[in-house]
């Protein structure tokens, strides 16, 4: 089972589950609104595109994991918002405990988040990482949550390739914006 935490629009957790077939892929987000159509879409007949092997429900990060504990093979969390955003790249360890807790152990884990001077984060003097203390801070509280991972920086060229609405969207903005990726599994 692949879990995207912060599906948003669902394009990713809909792609992934045309590639894998036999995966099932559920697309997690706080706003029941976001999650309408691509619900839809994965419901309709096979024949006009219906998906069986992906799913959609809302589920707050502070309400996680819930019925989901340990479940998921795969992870991903990618260019959230709010307090996802918060958890993954201050990094929480409330919200990063949350999230392993829907990880079974050895489970595959992608995180992508990107943040600038006008973002709510800046306020918060979220350094880049452009040195190396930033990352292995972020490695370390990642590693406190029970994840084995890496973090280092991405080119706004390798946020484009993502395969979500909201990665093209931030790439070939204006904006300037940092981009961060920690990869790795859930520990034993």
């Amino acid at each position: 089972m692949h879990l995207d935490f912060g599906t948003g629009d669902g394009a990713f957790a809909l792609r992934r589950a045309r590639c894998e077939p036999s995966t099932l892929v559920i697309g997690i987000d706080a706003s029941a609104e976001g999650l309408r159509e691509p619900s839809r879409r994965a419901a309709a007949k096979p024949a006009r595109g219906g998906l069986t092997n992906a799913l959609f429900g809302v589920l707050p990060l502070e309400r996680a994991p819930g019925e989901l504990a340990g479940l998921a093979d795969a992870l991903t969390v990618l260019l959230p918002w709010g307090s996802l955003l918060r958890a993954v790249a201050l990094p929480e360890a409330d919200g990063l405990s949350r999230l392993r807790g829907l990880c079974k152990p050895g489970a595959a884990v992608q995180v992508v988040f990107g943040y600038g001077p006008g973002d709510p984060l800046a306020v918060q003097a979220l350094p880049g990482l452009g040195g190396e203390g930033r990352a292995t801070a972020l490695v370390q509280a990642y590693a406190r949550a029970g994840f084995v991972v890496t973090a280092r920086s991405i080119a706004r060229a390798a946020v484009g390739e993502l395969p979500t609405t909201w990665a093209k969207k931030l790439a070939y903005s204006d904006s300037e914006r940092e981009f961060v990726a920690v990869s790795g599994v859930a520990g034993e």
